[in-house]
């Protein structure tokens, strides 16, 4: 079996468990593939790609790439259109016998399953039980979390915590295009006090001054649970909020193992639909995967 190329690209990359989880999946599928990181940053996709020889097909892309990525594809999958974020990236051959890069994005599926397969909504119906969804942050990962709102509760109201108002505005204008009732929260402790999920989509420690405010907050009582998609360190300061007032929270890396399946249906069979061989198999070897470098990292 031929050598392929796989890499996670970013800036900063050198945290992310990217190459970790699609490792423990090509184990399981006996693939003879290579996964790596490599740090690019703003403006400088085009030439990275550029640069790659044949034995490159396919790459996954977090921040801040996203956006960059949906201009140099060639091809959007219906999640990619709709956002305006593209996270994977795959070599593939067009009806014209053309080779292409075709974009995708598997976030929108990562942040569903995160929260649908969460122990904190076990055995509820999430359309009714997801009435007050709150999203902190307006990049390319709050676009994708307000989209999966939708597919989950499409009748939840969005609440929307952002520090850049032009951004904002536009998520909130997105999130009414998708027909969901969006409105903008100031107050990030008395909307989680009434939120049944929170999500926040921020960089790691980019939230941290607040969520220290709101651990020592008296006010601070949060409603439901809490799906962080930063995952390093963990428990992130927000979470520990959440911990502290026995609320569930949901790490990123469930996002991550989940949006990576989707990238590895797309690498291995060209389509996001088609499950995996043993898929099951392949999600928990990256869950194995995941905690067994997590307990090094914490002995250490």
């Amino acid at each position: 079996m031929n050598t392929r190329n796989y890499a996670v690209l970013g800036s900063p990359i050198s945290h992310s468990k990217s190459p970790l989880i699609h490792q423990a999946a090509y184990r399981v599928l006996s693939l003879d593939w290579q996964y790596g990181r490599h740090e690019v940053g703003k403006g400088a996709l085009r030439s990275f790609i550029e640069g790659l020889d044949d034995t490159w097909m396919g790459l996954s892309l977090t921040m801040p790439l996203k956006e960059e990525a949906v201009r140099f594809a060639n091809s959007l999958d219906y999640y990619a259109r709709l956002t305006g974020a593209v996270n994977t990236l795959a070599k593939t051959v067009n009806d014209a016998g053309e080779t292409i890069w075709a974009g995708y994005n598997t976030d929108v599926f990562g942040i569903i399953q995160a929260v649908s397969q969460s122990p904190a909504f076990g055995g509820k119906e999430l359309a009714s039980a997801l009435r007050n969804v709150l999203v902190v942050g307006s990049g390319a990962t709050a676009t994708s979390a307000v989209t999966a709102v939708k597919a989950l509760a499409p009748g939840a109201t969005v609440w929307l915590h952002a520090r850049n108002a032009e951004t904002r505005s536009q998520l909130q204008a997105y999130a009414e295009q998708l027909g969901l009732k969006a409105k903008i929260c100031k107050n990030l402790r008395k909307q989680a006090n009434t939120s049944d999920l929170v999500i926040s989509t921020l960089p790691a420690h980019a939230l941290d001054e607040a969520a220290e405010k709101l651990y020592n907050s008296r006010r601070f009582n949060p409603a439901g649970a809490l799906l962080d998609v930063a995952y390093q360190p963990w428990p992130s300061q927000i979470a520990k909020a959440w911990i502290r007032h026995d609320q569930p929270v949901i790490s990123g890396l469930e996002m991550l193992i989940w949006q990576a399946v989707v990238q590895l249906r797309v690498f291995v069979h060209g389509s996001t639909a088609e499950p995996l061989t043993n898929e099951i198999a392949v999600v928990e070897a990256m869950r194995h995967d995941v905690e067994v470098a997590a307990a090094q990292a914490n002995n250490n």
